[in-house]
């Protein structure tokens, strides 16, 4: 046989390296992002982590009809003061009421990169109805994604 004929291809072409350079830079360019925007909304959701003895609290004051009248902070819930129940990334967390039929659990954050800026808020609103117990929401989004309660970006804040 002719020598020309026995050579045999070995390893790739420039255009497949091309293309497969051209599919990662794809493939990152939809990643990064993607997965910026997790990590910061998995750092926001350490607030309702933090926030739950606040909802419990609230919860217990509408089963058992103490919600106030008059306005009142954490320590009226039992709840150390809002500065107190903090974490790495929240700098605060603060339950009001002012209603016999309402009450916020207000989630003060620190800075999270540049996604959320320090001061920024998640807001729990708390609606007390006798024999059914407290119902909250943080918000509206499957009717209008602007309507969030707090100034945390609608896309970071977490579920209901």
């Amino acid at each position: 046989m002719n020598k020309q004929m026995q050579k045999v291809q070995q390893g790739f072409t420039l255009i497949e390296l091309m293309i497969v350079v051209a599919i990662i830079g794809i493939l990152a360019a939809i990643a990064i992002p993607a997965y910026q925007d997790y990590t910061v909304k998995s750092k926001v959701s350490e607030g309702p982590s933090l926030a739950s003895p606040a909802l419990t609290a609230g919860g217990v004051a509408c089963s058992e009809q103490t919600l106030s009248t008059t306005a009142v902070t954490n320590p009226a819930f039992g709840l150390n003061g809002s500065t107190t129940i903090s974490g790495k990334y929240v700098r605060s967390v603060l339950i009001t009421s002012a209603s016999a039929s309402t009450a916020r659990v207000i989630i003060t954050y620190t800075t999270i990169g540049t996604s959320v800026t320090s001061g920024q808020t998640v807001e729990y609103r708390g609606t007390c109805t006798p024999g059914s117990g407290m119902q909250w929401a943080n918000g509206t989004p499957a009717n209008n994604p602007t309507s969030w309660f707090g100034s945390v970006t609608g896309k970071y804040q977490p579920k209901s």
